[in-house]
């Protein structure tokens, strides 16, 4: 089975563990200074395609969301 977040035949970006530890302080940060979720995570999807500019603006907010959501519970 396939990754969902993941579009087209590229293969996903290296899940480098300071970038995703950047994008979740970015994002954290922002919503204790009481910034909108939304902003937050526009912010976040902004360090994440620093990291990684080959990244198209849809894949990067999936997978910061991703990141951001933590593990999905059934």
């Amino acid at each position: 089975m396939t990754d969902p977040r993941y579009l087209g035949d590229e293969p996903p970006p290296f899940d480098a563990p300071a970038c995703r530890d950047a994008v979740q302080r970015c994002y954290s940060g922002l919503c204790r200074c009481g910034q909108p979720e939304r902003y937050a995570l526009e912010a976040a999807v902004t360090v994440y395609r620093y990291h990684h500019p080959e990244s198209s603006p849809v894949q990067a907010e999936t997978i910061v969301s991703h990141w951001l959501a933590g593990p999905v519970r059934h």
